[in-house]
């Protein structure tokens, strides 16, 4: 007898245009679902004026307004179209990737209809509100209401098991359960003519020792950290390029720094690279991923790296590095600019390091989204029947 197709909804507070994490990761769940037709997904997220969905799923999407920074804010409640497709859907699961106003209305939907619901913590949300609020009161308020909202699921999950740390440190007392996110990259057989295609975009030479960093520019990214070692790293002698993909409200800032340290003819800033190819082409052509940041659960950034054989380096003891062993299949270092100087300059002297930093990179920490999902779906599976 044929397994009966599972109905799910994938739900988040920000989608495309806009771009962070949690976009690529409900992109891949129900691209990788609808690629194995186990699942019958929906994408449900915030309206955004101009913008035309283009994914393999449906993608329906909620009346919004306009808030700080080009994000969106979600009004479930006044959306008719919304509530009516809802009530004539028969759903099986709901996952909802954010704690903001679409938690708040798909949780409480959820419990009147019976559908279990789960919440995968993202992002260290207080870290962000610090950075753009600024005023304690305000935050503590936010963080209630986040805290409110997470308590209405059923379930949760998140990406790290440091993460599980930051979750209690924010009150949240229920069960979590871990699972690891994946990448849709795959090492491609070109992968020299890749690599040759940005050097030469570039004028960099093989012999060029290339760092990299992928992700939006903002102040808590922490790339400020890299710069001031890149500092130093120049100051003892030794040459190198370092690439800046990406784009973002801190991104003068860092070019002032990079000016004021000299670095203007190693620092490159490349801007945003949707292209998946090309994306792959900047991983290719670096020799060594810099993520300083400390604010990310669990970034899928060195996961894409070991897609294309790229080692990492990390801030010693951030939830991020819990994947990193140290010299064996990355780099982690203590968050000053002096250790990450340390060890960038070990990472140029030291290629038989590299070489093997590179290849148990991609045999120890790469993952699919297809790997990802099949855990998910089993979840899925499970709190289905509990519900029952």
């Amino acid at each position: 007898m044929k397994e009966k197709q599972m109905h799910v909804l994938e739900v988040l507070d920000c989608y495309y245009p806009k771009f962070d994490g949690p976009n690529m990761v409900i992109t891949s769940y129900a691209n990788s679902y609808t690629k194995s037709g186990r699942c019958k997904v929906e994408a449900v997220v915030p309206s955004f004026p101009g913008y035309t969905d283009n994914q393999q799923f449906e993608v329906k999407r909620v009346k919004s307004i306009s808030i700080p920074e080009g994000y969106r804010l979600a009004l479930p409640w006044i959306d008719g179209k919304i509530k009516r497709w809802l009530d004539e859907q028969e759903i099986d699961v709901i996952h909802i990737h954010s704690p903001f106003t679409m938690c708040h209305f798909f949780a409480n939907y959820a419990k009147k209809r019976g559908i279990p619901t789960v919440f995968t913590f993202h992002t260290k949300f207080r870290e962000d509100f610090e950075r753009t609020v600024k005023v304690k009161p305000l935050v503590n308020l936010l963080m209630r209401y986040l805290l409110s909202n997470m308590n209405r699921v059923d379930y949760a999950l998140t990406v790290s098991y440091s993460s599980i740390d930051c979750m209690r440190d924010y009150g949240y007392q229920k069960e979590v359960a871990v699972i690891r996110n994946g990448t849709d990259l795959v090492y491609p057989d070109n992968a020299e003519e890749l690599k040759q295609k940005v050097r030469k975009m570039y004028a960099l030479s093989d012999d060029d020792f290339v760092m990299l960093s992928v992700g939006r520019l903002v102040e808590n990214k922490n790339l400020q950290l890299v710069v001031n070692a890149l500092k130093i790293v120049k100051e003892k002698g030794y040459s190198f390029k370092m690439m800046v993909v990406g784009a973002g409200p801190y991104e003068e800032n860092l070019r002032s720094m990079v000016q004021k340290n000299g670095l203007s003819d190693e620092v490159i800033f490349v801007g945003k690279v949707m292209d998946r190819e090309l994306l792959s082409a900047y991983y290719l052509q670096a020799q060594l991923f810099c993520l300083p940041s400390t604010f990310d659960t669990a970034s899928l950034a060195p996961i894409e790296a070991a897609a294309m054989k790229l080692p990492s380096i990390l801030v010693k003891g951030c939830s991020t590095a819990e994947i990193i062993q140290e010299n064996e299949n990355g780099l982690l270092a203590e968050e000053t600019p002096q250790a990450w100087a340390d060890a960038i300059i070990n990472a140029i002297q030291n290629k038989e390091l590299m070489q093997k930093l590179s290849q148990n990179a991609y045999k120890q920490l790469y993952r699919t989204w297809d790997d990802v999902a099949e855990e998910v779906y089993a979840f899925y599976q499970k709190i289905i029947n509990q519900k029952k």
